[in-house]
């Protein structure tokens, strides 16, 4: 896998943390970047751009989230150097980041957070199949679900832009969650992060969390919705600061 994948925020040298931000279905480095520069400059922000999106717009998304994964794991610990290493996810990237979390053991992260996601092992409420809907039933889902706003309904150039990587990380969150996969908890301890107005998370979705980890979990409460990426980055990492060891 290519180190294009990896994309420093902001310059840095020699870093002692480095937070890899993994964004929600579909997105790239853009949902992400608000939150890099409320980070910076320490930890050190990464975000995480997939096959599919942006600057990759021409290679085909991968949909093997456990391959996505390891091959991740591979590239954040030749990143890193010997920095210590933070994950987090929003929403769906949270899985991704939970996994690559796993793929990284036995190095530790020394942080796995997630906003706006049910725990892993808890009943799935996406509709199998749903990313071979129509184009108007699909993208009426993806708004649902807080990824994009109501407005990009009305800009079927921007939607055809982005339903390659949208359908292929909805296909692979949703297998990969209904399927065999074993929830084993990691050594890092977790944060789980969740908007007070969000109505896609409940509070057991979040405490679920707990359970995948050998370590400690905490929970941060932000009055906001569901896209806390985009309406409260600067809370997003202070709450992210205040977890880290």
């Amino acid at each position: 896998m290519s180190r294009k994948w990896l994309v420093d925020l902001v310059p840095a040298e020699q870093p002692e943390r480095m937070a890899y931000l993994f964004p929600h279905a579909g997105a790239g480095v853009s949902a992400v970047l608000a939150l890099g520069r409320a980070l910076a400059p320490d930890p050190h922000p990464v975000a995480i751009r997939l096959p599919g999106r942006e600057a990759l717009l021409d290679e085909p998304p991968l949909c093997d989230l456990p391959c996505l994964a390891q091959q991740l794991a591979v590239a954040i610990r030749a990143h890193a150097g010997g920095a210590q290493i933070v994950l987090y996810g929003h929403s769906s990237g949270s899985v991704l980041a939970y996994e690559t979390a796993r793929a990284l053991e036995p190095e530790t992260a020394v942080l796995l957070a997630s906003s706006a996601q049910q725990a892993p092992g808890t009943a799935v409420r996406t509709a199998a199949g749903c990313w071979d809907r129509p184009d108007d039933e699909f993208f009426a889902q993806v708004v649902a679900d807080g990824y994009l706003p109501a407005e990009l309904l009305d800009a079927p150039d921007v939607l055809e832009m982005v339903a390659p990587a949208l359908r292929a990380d909805y296909r692979a969150t949703h297998e990969h969650l209904t399927g065999a996969a074993r929830w084993t908890p990691v050594a890092s301890p977790i944060l789980t992060i969740r908007g007070t107005e969000d109505r896609t998370v409940t509070e057991e979705d979040v405490a679920a969390w707990s359970a995948l980890t050998t370590s400690h979990h905490a929970t941060a409460l932000i009055a906001a919705g569901h896209n806390l990426l985009r309406d409260r980055p600067a809370e997003l990492a202070e709450a992210l600061r205040h977890a880290l060891p």
